[in-house]
């Protein structure tokens, strides 16, 4: 059996695909540590490194062929902005203490720290997508809402789901005051800077999985 990737599909096709996937997804069929597969009859069964490993490669296509639009194809400006620009944004970094990395690897850390930074990169893609220009409103919509759901993938792994750190609408709105204040030429750096450290953040992500 051929199984179509997500290149064979419109971005906006494909979108609706990943919300559907995401939402037809209970609870049961996601199981901590080795993703135990739902076996109920009559019901699609996937499992969760699947999913994600799907949903990460997909999205990190999209974030590196944005960041290049944004460049103007210049691979110096995809490299050298993310080092020009200060990082004063409190972006979600995947650290050593966060169970993630090979040296003092922990699932159930690690997933709460990714379930965390993937919350807390929602605010940053908002800002991001009413930003860019409006031929590449599109692509950035695909990659907010795709790392929203796999937001909810994550989230109902966790066990314990209170133990889940989510940004406060106030703190949302102070995060987002912040970053329009900002004039036009670094708004544009902030862009780029934001969609660098989420692709970090999910190739570290990959990783974490497939240890698992």
């Amino acid at each position: 059996m051929k199984f179509l990737s997500a290149r064979d599909f419109h971005p906006l096709v494909f979108l609706g695909l990943l919300l559907v996937m995401a939402t037809a997804l209970p609870t049961s069929q996601v199981r901590r540590g080795d993703f135990t597969e739902d076996t109920t009859p009559n019901r699609p069964v996937y499992t969760t490194s699947q999913q994600v490993g799907g949903l990460v490669t997909y999205v990190l296509r999209e974030i590196y062929e944005l960041r290049k639009e944004l460049c103007n194809n210049n691979p110096g400006c995809m490299d050298n902005d993310y080092v020009l620009l200060e990082n004063n944004l409190e972006l979600p970094v995947i650290q050593i203490n966060d169970g993630c990395l090979q040296t003092g690897y922990n699932w159930e850390i690690c997933l709460l720290k990714i379930t965390s930074g993937l919350l807390d990169y929602q605010i940053y893609l908002e800002f991001v997508t009413n930003n860019v220009q409006d031929n590449k409103k599109d692509k950035a919509r695909v990659i907010q809402s795709t790392i929203k759901t796999l937001s909810q993938i994550f989230k109902q792994e966790v066990k314990g789901p209170d133990k889940i750190v989510t940004p406060s609408p106030t703190s949302k709105a102070i995060l987002m005051e912040k970053l329009e204040s900002q004039k036009e030429w670094p708004r544009t750096k902030t862009i780029k800077l934001i969609l660098k450290a989420l692709e970090e953040f999910l190739e570290v992500t990959m990783r974490s999985t497939r240890q698992n």
